[in-house]
């Protein structure tokens, strides 16, 4: 009954020991690949400050700087691995990313009327899409900041394995 239980225990350890890592894995690769998200909406917001604002380029031109083709590829070829966050977490990285996808949408909506009709947006819309282009990156900064803090899974697990070498032992 006691040998049931320690390998129960046992497996159910290293089952948690997997998961972990992986989850591990997959923290470090999102987080940086948020970093360079970051870099990109801070490099963006610059451009479009020093170009778009001052007229010297389209929207179109600027928009080019915000996403490469391969900027979301840890979050898009790994979408299922989002449930190994907990719900908290998961919901702010889907927040996060769906941000950047409404401001490159939003962007897009920029500068079609610039290259159609031949006139600039309007003022409220500038304000707009900087407005969209802050919350996005304070999110990306918090969001960094929360997958970096320590998980308390470390302490416990210790815990189960001393508790299972006193079983053993």
């Amino acid at each position: 009954m006691v040998s049931a239980g320690a390998s129960y225990i046992a497996a159910r350890i290293s089952q948690h020991h997997q998961q972990r890592r992986a989850t591990q894995n997959y923290k470090l690769a999102l987080v940086s690949e948020i970093r360079s998200l970051h870099k990109h909406l801070i490099r963006y917001e610059a451009v479009f400050h020093e170009r778009v604002l001052a007229g010297k380029a389209t929207a179109e031109q600027v928009q080019k700087v915000l996403l490469q083709p391969g900027d979301t590829v840890v979050f898009t070829n790994n979408a299922s691995a989002i449930g190994l966050f907990d719900h908290r977490t998961a919901l702010r990285v889907l927040r996060f990313y769906s941000d950047v996808r409404t401001l490159r949408g939003h962007a897009l909506f920029l500068s079609e009327p610039a290259g159609d009709l031949g006139h600039r947006p309007g003022e409220r819309e500038w304000q707009h899409h900087e407005a969209m282009l802050r919350h996005a990156r304070r999110r990306a900064h918090a969001l960094v900041k929360r997958l970096k803090r320590p998980s308390l899974t470390a302490p416990t697990l210790t815990l189960l394995r001393r508790r299972l070498r006193m079983l053993r032992g």
